[in-house]
């Protein structure tokens, strides 16, 4: 038999086809050599198989090598990257079993193996950023097996994903039918084609991200620069209208809030037809990522010091000087009235609440371009008048974890961006709150009270506060404020110095039509008002969430009830008063005694209005129920009148969430004769504050109390005027809450929620 057919006759052999190649070509060796070739070959093939009887012993073959892994790596980011971030994929056959979660590194990259999966595919991933829980996810309709799969998860990737999805809810696609009918190579195309076209209408996003950008597919890293810059510009909002994408970097101007291109499902069918996003600022009118990493790490140099080395103290507790490294803001700082020692010193630097919180990463959120106001009334700013100014949002983490956000306007001082406050010469702002108001008047009169329907409810009220500090330097000679913008009724809403004990609220909503004449029919002027309330309600909620009839706002010649109430509640508040809607303040003076305002300037708020029912899905503080008996109810030990700085006050938060500060206010009416001998019914009003010492604390001590003065007695023009001054206010403290009908208490909780918005959580108890 010739030779290779008794190789061949010998399977599994594993000889090297070179060898059979060699032993063909050299044939005419001599037959002995041979022979001994093939009688060594027969001997290490019987020591391989252990023994045997040669030709018809079976050889097992040896395993094909695996076929290649199909992985997918990616970046997770949100502008920041998405360290520690949760990664988990899905695929849309129920049949495979899904890999285990991994986690992202330090710079938001991740690596898994999909091997056993189909597409079309999702990519979850779930991170706590500044304290904030995030999910951002990411349609992958097809795969190349054997090899690496780049997947990116962004706001891009789920803006995409939410162009597709059912409702447009993104997570809707984690359910794998829907995933399947869904994640088509088809509708991913056009819903990304649909989102960069967005973005390209922009011709600095459009160089940052490069020719033939696919959100999904083209690889970055979270560094601030190129695809990650344009990452931290945008803003991207997923809701059932659809997908927002507002440009942060493009310069305002006038009274606008940025205006966001909204994508729809139905605009994928021609994405090349698309919202035009309005131009970034030119690069020299914004700060750069280093510049703004550099400003931080001052804000956290300084508390890294103890309080001592950051301020100096009189005896009163009051800030008299910055010391060192606090001391980098620009020299002629001014916010809200106040200089960078009496605000920032004051209400930061002397405070323990952000020891050694360290800074993360600042981010624009709103650019302006400059005011150019012209107006003689008008506030012009010292810097962004005539310059480019920005605001920025810097995130801080405490040492126990907790995270707070503080937003500083800045501008070029010198050639160099640095912090320069609001130059308003008052403290007075528009904020936008959601409020949540418990009845604990559970067996009294208010539990059966059907002639009321709304003061004793539970209820959520979204309201905006109008707040004009008359401790304000210069308030002297103001006698009323208006109030105008998103929201609001259109003639504005104008406040008055109030005779009610102080409490904050020393001026008081008045009137809704605009008028600073009194409501009589006549001509003259008004001066100061009974009330007292700063909140104007926008709309209201049952605890459910379903909708609470508000009273009717009653304004004619011979009555002013329920003027802070809106006529009727403001629907789809984040479209009507979204983040940094700008606001008109009118001063008027008593020295001028003309409706004219003399002084005009403007405020914007820093996040957008929530409807009531909007308070049912979020998470709220509950109040210590030992404290709500002690002090909101008359049977209680601590009803009586309250005259001492003592105690705590006690709550439990939600995970995600932190209390800052907490009240206990009382007030009622009383029958009295003043100094000027003039009878009336004088209301006393009293707070009695709690400053937590820590964040994320679950009580607080008392702190002080509000200073007694009502805001008639704060001027001269008015200390005296009609039957002022008020003899109920002279000294602080609480009066006590008995079972008569005027009595009133109430404690609130002020929070931060998961969202980081600011909230109320309010218990009460009403006769």
């Amino acid at each position: 038999m010739p030779l290779i057919a008794q190789v061949h006759s010998l399977p599994g052999t594993g000889i090297d086809p070179r060898l059979l190649r060699e032993m063909t070509m050299h044939q005419s060796f001599k037959r002995h050599a041979v022979a001994l070739a093939v009688a060594s070959l027969a001997a290490a093939l019987l020591a391989a198989c252990g023994g045997g009887s040669g030709d018809d012993e079976a050889v097992a073959a040896p395993p094909p090598a695996p076929p290649a892994a199909t992985v997918l790596s990616g970046t997770a980011a949100s502008g920041a990257a998405m360290a520690g971030a949760s990664i988990k994929v899905i695929d849309a056959d129920t049949a495979t079993v899904d890999p285990a979660a991994v986690t992202s590194a330090a710079d938001g990259s991740y690596r898994i193996d999909i091997s056993a999966l189909k597409a079309p595919l999702v990519v979850q991933a779930v991170a706590t950023i500044d304290g904030s829980s995030v999910e951002t996810l990411a349609v992958v309709p097809s795969l190349v097996a054997g090899t690496d799969n780049t997947a990116n998860v962004t706001p891009l990737t789920h803006a995409v994903a939410a162009l597709i999805a059912p409702a447009g809810d993104p997570k809707a696609l984690l359910t794998p039918a829907l995933l399947a009918a869904n994640g088509t190579s088809a509708k991913v195309a056009s819903a990304s084609a649909l989102v960069v076209n967005t973005l390209a209408t922009d011709s600095q996003i459009a160089a940052a991200l490069g020719a033939n950008f696919n959100p999904l597919s083209t690889a970055f890293s979270a560094n601030g620069s190129g695809i990650d810059s344009v990452l931290d510009k945008l803003s991207v909002t997923v809701s059932p209208a659809g997908v927002a994408i507002t440009n942060l970097a493009a310069a305002l101007s006038g009274g606008a809030a940025p205006t966001p291109g909204l994508l729809t499902p139905a605009q994928t069918a021609t994405p090349t037809v698309v919202p035009t996003l309005p131009a970034s600022a030119a690069a020299g009118n914004l700060p750069t990522a280093a510049e703004l990493a550099a400003l931080g790490a001052k804000f956290e140099a300084c508390m890294a010091l103890p309080l001592n080395q950051r301020v100096t103290l009189d005896t009163n507790g009051e800030v008299t000087a910055v010391l060192g490294v606090c001391n980098y803001a620009a020299a002629d700082w001014k916010s809200q009235g106040r200089n960078w020692a009496q605000d920032v010193g004051q209400y930061t630097f002397a405070k323990n609440l952000l020891n050694g919180a360290k800074v993360g990463k600042g981010t624009v959120v709103l650019a302006l371009a400059p005011a150019g106001a012209t107006d003689a009334k008008e506030l012009k700013h010292s810097y962004c008048n005539t310059g480019p100014c920005v605001v920025v949002r810097y995130p801080a983490t405490t040492v126990n974890g907790q995270v707070s956000s503080i937003d500083w306007l800045l501008a070029k001082v010198n050639g160099a961006w640095n912090f320069v406050g609001n130059q308003q010469p008052y403290r007075v702002f528009v904020e936008p709150r959601l409020n949540r108001k418990i009845n604990v008047n559970r067996d009294g009169p208010a539990a059966g009270n059907t002639a009321d329907p709304y003061f004793f409810k539970d209820r959520y009220e979204s309201v905006l506060r109008l707040v004009f500090d008359l401790n304000s330097a210069g308030s002297e000679d103001i006698r009323a404020v208006r109030f105008s913008g998103p929201g609001l009724p259109t003639a504005g809403v104008v406040v008055f110095r109030s005779q009610r004990c102080g409490s904050d609220d020393r001026m008081g909503i008045t009137y809704q039509n605009g008028s600073t004449r009194l409501n009589t029919g006549t001509n003259v002027l008004q001066f100061w008002t009974g009330g007292a309330t700063v909140d104007f309600v926008l709309d209201a909620a049952n605890l459910d969430g379903s909708a609470l009839a508000m009273p009717v706002p009653v304004l004619n010649s011979t009555t002013t009830l329920f003027q802070d109430f809106s006529p009727q509640a403001v629907a789809n508040q984040q479209a009507t008063i979204p983040a940094w809607s700008r606001y008109k303040i009118e001063i008027f003076r008593f020295s001028a005694n003309s409706d004219v305002p003399d002084e005009v300037f403007y405020t914007r708020v820093n996040a957008a209005a929530e409807n009531a029912s909007a308070g049912a899905a979020k998470p709220w503080p509950s109040l210590a129920a030992s404290y709500i008996d002690a002090h909101l109810k008359p049977t209680g030990a601590m009803a009586g009148a309250i005259d001492t700085v003592a105690g705590n006050l006690p709550w439990a938060a939600l995970a995600g969430t932190y209390v800052s500060s907490g009240y206990l206010f009382s007030q009622n009416f009383a029958t009295l004769v003043n100094a000027q001998n003039e009878g009336g019914s004088y209301a006393r009003r009293g707070r009695l504050d709690y400053e937590v010492v820590s964040l994320g604390n679950s009580s607080a001590p008392a702190f002080a109390f509000a200073d007694p003065r009502a805001g008639t007695a704060m001027s001269s023009f008015t200390s005296t005027s009609g039957n002022n001054p008020n003899p109920r206010c002279t000294s602080p403290g609480l009066v006590p809450l008995t079972a008569n009908a005027a009595d009133y208490r109430e404690a609130g909780l002020s929070f931060r929620g998961s969202d980081r918005k600011q909230y109320g959580a309010i218990w009460y108890w009403d006769n």
